[in-house]
């Protein structure tokens, strides 16, 4: 899985007088070695493969196909889930390549794994996965060294999600009334089980994006509404480097980010 290209994006920027060169070879040559790597039969994309919105320029329609056609020769299947910056995407990805909604996908058979960008509320089926994956928020660690040298660094966010309050926040979206334990109207109500999942935030594999530090942030200003209910504690987030390096929580690195 990989989220967060946004290809294009420096069409953007060239309009605001900022010039930088294209970087999707880059991008393309970075992607198709860690698939070299590790031979993976299937690509997911979750969500904001293109930059543009809500127009399309020309720089996506020339480089998304690109994109697809290229790596068709290094991986099987590919499918790209709706992100909030995917306007107009599917008259532009070439056959072959599935498009998915922003409720996201479920993957998996014993072990589930909900997939999902994030601007948007995931489908009921992904709450019973056993793991949910989202994009959107591009976290990153802010810390500051005792030189005063200030660093940030795209990383992996884990935590787990309440299924008490996850089922509260849906029922309570939908205007659904309840009393008592809201697991057991949410199952009755969605037909669909609920759990306290493990949920991971993706880093923004487009390096140049910009991201949210998650150590600085409060959860109101985190994106996507599903950071926003009381379903996940922030605070105890498990905050990894791409390498793998554990930092710590969230609430210690906290204690880092000030200058």
């Amino acid at each position: 899985m990989i989220a967060d290209l946004h290809l294009g994006f420096e069409y953007e920027l060239s309009k605001m007088g900022i010039s930088i060169p294209y970087q999707t070879g880059r991008l393309m040559d970075e992607l198709r070695s860690i698939i070299r790597a590790y031979s993976p039969r299937r690509l997911v994309v979750l969500g904001d493969l293109k930059h543009g919105v809500p127009i399309t320029s020309f720089q996506e329609r020339r480089e998304v196909p690109e994109f697809f056609i290229s790596l068709s020769k290094e991986v099987e299947h590919m499918v790209v889930i709706r992100g909030n910056h995917d306007g107009g995407l599917q008259d532009i990805v070439p056959q072959g390549v599935d498009m998915v909604s922003s409720k996201g996908l479920v993957l998996g058979n014993e072990f589930k794994v909900g997939a999902f960008h994030g601007h948007a509320w995931p489908g009921t089926k992904l709450l019973g996965c056993d793991l949910m994956i989202m994009a959107h928020s591009h976290p990153t660690v802010l810390l500051h060294t005792p030189l005063g040298i200030r660093l940030t660094r795209r990383v992996w966010a884990r935590g787990v999600c309440r299924r008490e309050r996850l089922a509260a926040a849906y029922l309570e979206r939908d205007g659904i009334q309840f009393e008592g334990d809201p697991t057991q109207k949410f199952e009755e109500t969605y037909r669909s089980p609920v759990l306290d999942s493990q949920i991971i935030l993706m880093p923004a594999f487009n390096d140049l994006v910009g991201g949210l530090p998650v150590n600085s942030e409060t959860p109101r200003t985190l994106l996507g509404p599903l950071l926003r209910t009381k379903a996940i504690d922030t605070t105890d987030f498990e905050i990894y480097l791409l390498d793998g390096t554990y930092l710590g929580h969230v609430g210690f690195l906290r204690t880092l980010s000030q200058g």
